[in-house]
């Protein structure tokens, strides 16, 4: 299903990883506890594939084993704790997961507001010196296809 993808990411010199670094299923079950819902299906591929990445000046959010998570900030959980903890933040982003956030002038994240048949979120392109939020792609395997091309 993510054959595509996964020859891309052998060919490319955009985005690093360390292989044998994906997450367990059980620390991507405890995640999805605590978040409430189930990630969606082409993100837990990654995770379980590849677990973690370096694209350019970011990381895109990998689930780190749960003794590390309440130190490690390339960890989505908490990332999302951190957002949790603001009261403007929560009320104005309710349905926000970040996902990729690079040292630039925009961040990535996933809308949990709407979810398609197969149970991806869409990812959203947040331009934060305009304060718009558009469309980026439908799925994971999507955005991280279209990362790769556009940092290649």
């Amino acid at each position: 299903m993510y054959e595509r993808l996964a020859e891309k990411l052998k060919t490319t010199s955009a985005l690093k990883w360390f292989p044998g670094h994906g997450a367990e299923e059980s620390w991507i079950a405890e995640a999805e506890e605590e978040l409430g819902f189930c990630l969606p299906p082409s993100y837990r591929w990654w995770l379980v594939h590849y677990g973690n990445a370096r694209l350019g000046d970011g990381n895109i959010l990998a689930i780190a084993a749960p003794e590390h998570r309440e130190y490690y900030d390339g960890d989505l959980l908490y990332i999302h704790r951190l957002n949790k903890a603001e009261e403007w933040w929560v009320g104005r982003f309710p349905h926000r997961l970040d996902l990729f956030v690079p040292d630039s002038d925009e961040l990535y994240f996933f809308d949990t507001s709407t979810r398609d048949k197969q149970g991806e979120f869409p990812i959203m392109c947040y331009d934060l010196m305009n304060d718009l939020i558009d469309k980026y792609a439908s799925t994971f395997a999507e955005f991280l296809e279209r990362l790769i091309d556009e940092r290649s």
